[in-house]
């Protein structure tokens, strides 16, 4: 994706395993198979010690007298019986695993089974390498700190919003976003108001007194970071990605994918990471763990907008530009150093 045309590479991530079985015996040759595919939904990353609802579905005949069973060793109750059940999180983090099975007399069962990560955002075991600065603002609109770093002229956030008035989580998964932050499209960050000059950007989805980055306050940022030499906008930014990127881990798996070329020297604690990316009008998500993305609200144009971006396997911090609506990335945000 080096000044990409957008077609990306596939995601790199931590794959949800989901699968569906009938399980059968030879010997029973007067049984039937059950119709439909036997499913439920749950997020992929859980925060431990969390009180969570699971729900059967999909089985479209026989439509009664089915038996769930559900197999859950590390969770509050390691088996339970019933379609919907409700169940807290291992205390432990850590790889789960979630199975239900089921079955009826006459028919062959079927089973699905998940994969789950178990983490703790707020302890340095399960969530590790994230810095944060002294100074910090509390949002209003939610009661959400951030930390922040002066840098330039500027105050820039140490971490991506998190705000959930707008945006989504990847793939909806609301554990990510407390420390990765949400996607929004162009116009849901900007709230549509193109920014122009030093700290005088739309204040858009950031909160009240902060901006989201005009192109002058990423250049403002870029020059701080290349020895106060003069970095374009509109340019690669050699070598000044790999000074904003942090070493971090989730469960001791990093959460970058690991390049000798990307030295992820994290300078003023900004704490970039691979958030990923919303793409097709908002259909679908791509691209976490190995891009990050941050929207600048100076606009290309009125159909355009435009965004810097990291790639794991590279230590520069270029530009690019997307239909406002069709694509989802990340905010920074920032005011004028007080």
């Amino acid at each position: 994706m080096r000044q990409i045309s957008f077609y990306f590479l596939p995601i790199v991530a931590v794959v949800l395993v989901f699968a569906t079985s009938c399980n059968k015996d030879d010997s029973d040759s007067d049984s039937e198979y059950m119709d439909g595919s036997l499913t439920y939904e749950c997020p992929e990353y859980l925060t431990v010690s969390t009180q969570i609802s699971l729900n059967a579905t999909g089985i479209t005949d026989p439509t009664d007298g089915i038996t769930y069973k559900w197999a859950m060793e590390g969770f509050s109750v390691d088996s339970l019986e019933g379609q919907n059940v409700v169940v807290t999180t291992p205390a432990e983090t850590g790889d789960y695993t979630i199975t239900v099975t089921a079955s009826l007399d006459g028919y062959y069962s079927k089973t699905s089974t998940h994969s789950v990560t178990v983490i703790d955002p707020t302890s340095e075991a399960s969530l590790k390498g994230l810095k944060k600065s002294g100074q910090y603002i509390t949002d209003p609109r939610d009661g959400k700190k951030y930390y922040y770093s002066t840098i330039g002229n500027l105050d820039w956030f140490n971490y991506n919003l998190n705000y959930s008035g707008a945006g989504k989580a990847y793939e909806n998964e609301e554990v990510l976003a407390t420390f990765m932050g949400r996607l929004y499209t162009w116009s849901e960050a900007t709230g549509g108001v193109s920014g122009s000059s030093l700290g005088n950007g739309p204040q858009g989805v950031c909160p009240p007194g902060w901006s989201v980055p005009t192109a002058q306050d990423w250049e403002d940022l870029g020059k701080t970071l290349n020895n106060s030499v003069i970095t374009p906008f509109h340019s690669k930014w050699t070598g000044i990605g790999e000074k904003l990127t942090v070493n971090a881990q989730i469960n001791d798996e990093n959460i970058w994918k690991y390049s000798p070329n990307n030295g992820q020297s994290n300078m003023y604690t900004w704490n970039a990471l691979p958030a990923g990316s919303m793409m097709s009008n908002l259909t679908r998500f791509e691209n976490i763990f190995s891009y990050g993305f941050w929207w600048s609200s100076t606009e290309k144009d009125s159909n355009s907008g435009e965004y810097r971006y990291i790639y794991f396997d590279s230590p520069d911090f270029p530009y690019n530009y997307v239909a406002k609506e069709y694509f989802g990335a990340s905010v920074r945000c920032v005011r004028k150093s007080l």
